[in-house]
């Protein structure tokens, strides 16, 4: 029995192994640090509680050594005490703890082997001789110092001073959330800015109120102006609308069918060029053509006031309505197409000449678009050069203008098809209209117009690259030279001549070719055009060089433009000779009534 007791290990074999191990992870905690991965609370707790022992023992160790355990004593332990079967100690060749004896309990031996008179722990002193040997384990590397004296109590246990330091949470800036802004409105309408739908209900509402008081509810022509004026449109849209509500119909129109276009138009066009192109064109067409303002301007000529003298003169009629719808694309299109589209109709302003009709009675104020006098003049010079009364103009009709003022080139290139503003443009033509002369005396005596300008590039441009050059210019200058020459009028070599149109047009680097932009920047595009177009201003121009024309202004204080200026006058010339002619006439009469007199009194 005391030999298998001395076999068996003592009690104390476990702990004293624990801190051997404990050591050995010590010294390879620098390199290496091993990974527990705890499942439960307690086993967290269990190895913190370990980790801290450890750490204890060896810090003391290397802060205050003890006495070391002496040769004889450590073999007298290694001869007393069994070697242990355990392979961890035998790697380290650790001394195995001593035996236990009977006087020494194993539940009261502390860490040292030592035990007091009275069953107490604590360190082994002079007294204490019946033991007579100390426990201090002694580990062969790297410790050299005696093992200490622990507290295994848990209340010297602090776990938060051996958790590892939690690394700070990084810092996370994040942006902050943008304010709270309104929708911003698109830049662009096509159709105008929609405007609320109870504005456009209660327009609807005023109209049917209107409706109610005709009888049987039905509307005519003649009362769509009651109508128009209930919708909040102008007076002289009354027959666009007439027709557009009633399917261009020979009937009269009711509440239902005004309802119906109503919300039609008001759902897509939003504001007063959108609706009026949706008028004209029957929501067929985002763009106008000269002929949809045929069947209003022939409403203007019935029922406006200041054209009540003409109203008897229907031959006429179909007349003023072409040179009424050329001004118009003339100043409002800025196209060669022959469209007038929305955009171009808002920025315009004819709108605003058709919302003025209805508030003055005198027509010839509307000098850009419905002026009566201004057309009077128009279509007496095409008159005076229309040879057989065709209303048709040759090629040898407008070389008579003025005076055989143009040169030949210029009235080649109009009829070429340069400036045509048909489907059939850039084709030749035999013979233009009403329409294609007004726009030729449009550009003809007014070249500061935007359209003018354009007009008289394409008849430069001989090969329509974009670029006018010197080969171009002195082509046509040459013919101008001959005209003068055939007058008898001296002229300056195109050379001189050259080095004055660099000048007026300004071109950066005195370049020998223009383009249209450089022509529209110059302030002299008028004397520039006048060099190569027409002779005769050519010759005025040079001999009154330095006198400017005098400024004319109209009755609201605007200044007159050349084409205004010179309607009125040769409506003042034509007035005259009217007025000559009448006075003539008169005179005849009387003279051939003197005579008839005369003689019935000889025969009395």
């Amino acid at each position: 029995m005391e030999e298998e007791g001395s076999r068996r290990r003592p009690s104390d074999a476990v702990l004293c192994e624990c801190s051997v191990l404990a050591a050995r992870r010590t010294t390879r905690s620098r390199t290496k640090a091993i990974v527990v991965n705890p499942r439960t609370s307690s086993q967290r707790r269990f190895r913190r509680f370990i980790e801290s022992i450890v750490r204890k023992v060896f810090d003391n160790q290397r802060k205050s050594p003890r006495d070391n355990v002496s040769a004889a004593s450590a073999t007298q332990i290694q001869a007393d005490v069994t070697p242990t079967k355990s392979a961890h100690l035998a790697e380290l060749n650790v001394v195995s703890p001593p035996k236990r004896t009977a006087s020494a309990p194993a539940s009261r031996l502390n860490v040292n082997g030592t035990l007091d008179s009275n069953g107490n722990y604590g360190r082994k002193t002079a007294s204490q001789s019946d033991l007579n040997y100390s426990s201090e384990l002694s580990v062969a590397a790297p410790t050299r110092h005696a093992i200490p004296e622990l507290d295994l109590t848990f209340d010297n246990y602090n776990d938060e001073q051996y958790r590892p330091t939690p690394k700070p949470a990084p810092v996370i800036s994040r942006p902050l959330p943008p304010k709270p802004q309104a929708p911003k409105e698109p830049i662009y309408y096509p159709q105008g800015k929609p405007v609320p739908q109870l504005q456009n209900d209660t327009a609807l509402r005023r109209v049917c109120e209107v409706f109610r008081s005709f009888p049987n509810q039905k509307c005519t022509l003649d009362n769509m102006a009651a109508v128009c004026e209930a919708a909040g449109l102008p007076m002289y849209w009354k027959m666009p609308v007439f027709l557009a509500i009633t399917n261009d119909e020979d009937r009269p129109a009711t509440q239902v069918d005004f309802t119906s276009w109503w919300k039609a138009m008001t759902s897509v066009a939003h504001d007063e060029s959108a609706r009026f192109v949706y008028t004209l064109t029957m929501g067929s067409r985002s763009y106008l053509q000269p002929e949809d303002f045929y069947e209003m301007l022939m409403d203007i000529i019935h029922t406006h006031p200041g054209l009540a003298f003409y109203r008897d003169a229907t031959e006429f009629h179909d007349k003023y309505c072409q040179v009424v719808m050329t001004r118009i694309f003339w100043n409002d299109a800025h196209s060669w197409s022959g469209k007038l589209t929305t955009d171009r109709l808002r920025k315009g302003g004819v709108l605003q000449a058709i919302r003025n009709l209805q508030f003055d009675d005198d027509i010839n104020k509307s000098l850009r678009y419905f002026s009566y006098e201004h057309f009077y003049v128009v279509y007496c010079k095409f008159w005076e050069i229309d040879s057989d009364h065709d209303l048709k103009i040759s090629s040898n009709d407008l070389a008579q203008h003025a005076g055989s003022a143009l040169v030949p080139m210029v009235v080649d290139r109009i009829f070429s098809g340069a400036v045509c503003t048909n489907p059939n443009r850039g084709q030749p033509v035999e013979e233009i209209g009403l329409a294609e002369f007004t726009q030729f005396l449009l550009a003809e005596e007014d070249k500061t117009h935007p359209t003018s300008i354009e007009y008289w590039f394409r008849i430069l441009d001989l090969d329509g690259d974009g670029f006018v050059t010197l080969y171009d210019m002195e082509l046509f200058h040459t013919q101008v030279q001959r005209k003068l020459a055939n007058e008898g009028i001296d002229s300056m070599a195109f050379p001189d001549v050259a080095c004055q149109l660099i000048d007026m047009l300004n071109i950066p680097g005195g370049a020998s070719s223009f383009r249209l932009s450089d022509l529209k920047k110059s302030s002299l595009r008028g004397r520039f055009i006048n060099t190569f177009v027409n002779w005769r201003k050519f010759f005025a121009q040079e001999t009154n060089e330095g006198s400017e024309s005098p400024r004319i202004e109209d009755e609201g204080g605007q200044e007159l433009t050349e084409w205004d200026r010179y309607c009125i006058e040769e409506y003042e010339a034509m007035m005259e000779d009217d007025q000559a002619d009448a006075e003539t006439i008169s005179l005849n009469l009387e003279e051939d009534d003197g005579r008839s007199s005369l003689a019935y009194h000889d025969v009395l």
